[in-house]
């Protein structure tokens, strides 16, 4: 069951500062998350608003850096006493099906990501401007005991992915990080919320969907073989 990152719900109005606000809204999300766990769900925070800090022109490096460190502490926060097995991490560049030319690189978004409290990690790696990444792992290792959800379909495009196409996509991370580490997933939702009016038509992402299933069966088919 998916929940919001704290960096995503809302704007700082009445604390005296960032820090302090994202503290208290990491302790009221704690229950929602606990709630989640207890009730016997597996938990997601979703957190896009972690990659916006690194297409941000207005921040430097050394901003950047300060304000997604506060992200991580503050998801750490909420995440406590929360077994790391019961808990998977998605990040994205946002939902829209536009020319995602400012995409944040995810080499910069990883040490962050990494130091969350989270079993699973899931990110982008369909999107045409993010698949050549999956090279990041031969030179980032994966902690012992973690799992990569990489997107091996994307939301931002109305073109469906061949389920052999998909194999490769999940045989190359598995090839990188270990078969048993790996689980096929999406590059993102594809819709933000209820109300919002998917740019891919729902006939369309069943059939994703579909091919999702049948690429999987295929890398596990020769992954296991």
């Amino acid at each position: 069951m998916s929940s919001i990152a704290p960096s995503g719900a809302g704007s700082n109005e009445y604390y005296r500062s960032e820090e302090e606000f994202f503290h208290a809204i990491a302790a009221a999300l704690r229950s929602e998350y606990q709630a989640i766990v207890e009730a016997g769900f597996l938990l997601q925070i979703d957190d896009p608003f972690l990659t916006d800090i690194f297409a941000d022109p207005a921040l430097d490096a050394s901003r950047r850096h300060k304000r997604a460190s506060m992200f991580v502490e503050a998801i750490n926060e909420s995440l406590r006493g929360i077994p790391e097995e019961k808990v998977r991490f998605h990040t994205c560049c946002g939902i829209n099906e536009g020319p995602r030319i400012y995409d944040a690189p995810l080499d910069q978004i990883i040490p962050y990501m990494l130091r969350i409290h989270a079993r699973a990690y899931s990110f982008e790696a369909a999107n045409a401007r993010h698949e050549h990444e999956y090279h990041l792992w031969e030179r980032v290792k994966l902690p012992e005991d973690k799992i990569l959800i990489p997107g091996v379909i994307t939301h931002a495009s109305n073109i469906v992915e061949h389920p052999e196409l998909i194999a490769e996509r999940l045989i190359r991370f598995a090839k990188l990080v270990g078969r048993e580490n790996v689980v096929a997933g999406a590059d993102c939702g594809f819709s933000s919320q209820a109300t919002y009016r998917p740019e891919v038509h729902p006939t369309v992402v069943w059939a994703k969907f579909q091919a999702l299933r049948d690429g999987a069966r295929l890398a596990s088919k020769q992954l296991w073989s």
